[in-house]
C-alpha cells in the first residue's frame, strides 16, 4: 500500500447544502446564497450545525456581521441552479434572480429560506472557529420547515 506523503481529503462525496444569508442595510436589502459542503451536524441537544467558508468572501462577511443564516438541503434536481450559485458572486449578481429559486420567510431569523428546497434550517450563529484558510460557523438551529411530502401523517 501507498503511503502519500501530503495528506490529502478522501471524504468525498461530501453533501451539498445551500446556505442563504441576508445584508440588511440603510436603503437596501441584499440576500445571497453559497454552496457549501464543508458542513455537518454537530450537537443534538440543542441542535448544532457548522458551515465553513473562507474568509474575506462576500458571504463571510454578512454572516460574520449578522450571526444569522439558513441552511437548505436541495435535490438532486437541483444541480443546475446549485451550480450557478457556485459559479457565480453574490456581490454582483442576485442568484435568487438567476437561479429562479422563490424566497419565503423565515419564522425567526431575518435570513429567506428556499421554497424548492424540501428541508430548509434557520440558525444563528453560537461560536466562531478560525482556521487558517476558512472560519467554521457553528450555528444553533433554531427552527426547521420540512415539506409538507417529507413530514410524518
Amino acid at each position: 500500500m501507498a503511503v502519500l506523503k501530503r495528506v490529502k481529503n478522501f471524504l468525498a462525496p461530501l453533501p451539498v447544502v445551500l446556505v442563504t444569508m441576508r445584508l440588511r442595510e440603510r436603503d437596501s436589502v441584499s440576500d445571497n446564497i453559497i454552496p457549501i459542503s464543508w458542513t455537518g451536524i454537530l450537537e443534538s441537544a440543542p441542535h448544532m450545525i457548522n458551515i465553513n467558508i473562507s474568509r474575506g468572501k462576500y458571504s463571510w462577511e454578512i454572516i460574520r456581521k449578522t450571526k444569522q443564516f439558513v441552511v437548505a438541503i436541495p435535490g438532486a434536481r437541483h444541480i443546475r441552479e446549485v451550480d450557478i450559485c457556485g459559479t457565480t458572486h453574490g456581490d454582483k449578481v442576485d442568484k435568487f434572480s438567476l437561479t429562479g429559486f422563490e424566497k419565503m420567510d423565515a419564522g425567526t431569523v431575518d435570513v429567506p429560506l428556499i421554497k424548492q428546497c424540501p428541508i430548509n434550517m434557520e440558525c444563528t450563529v453560537e461560536d466562531i472557529i478560525s482556521f487558517k484558510s476558512h472560519d467554521m460557523f457553528i450555528g444553533k438551529i433554531i427552527a426547521t420547515h420540512l415539506d409538507d411530502t417529507f413530514a410524518d401523517k
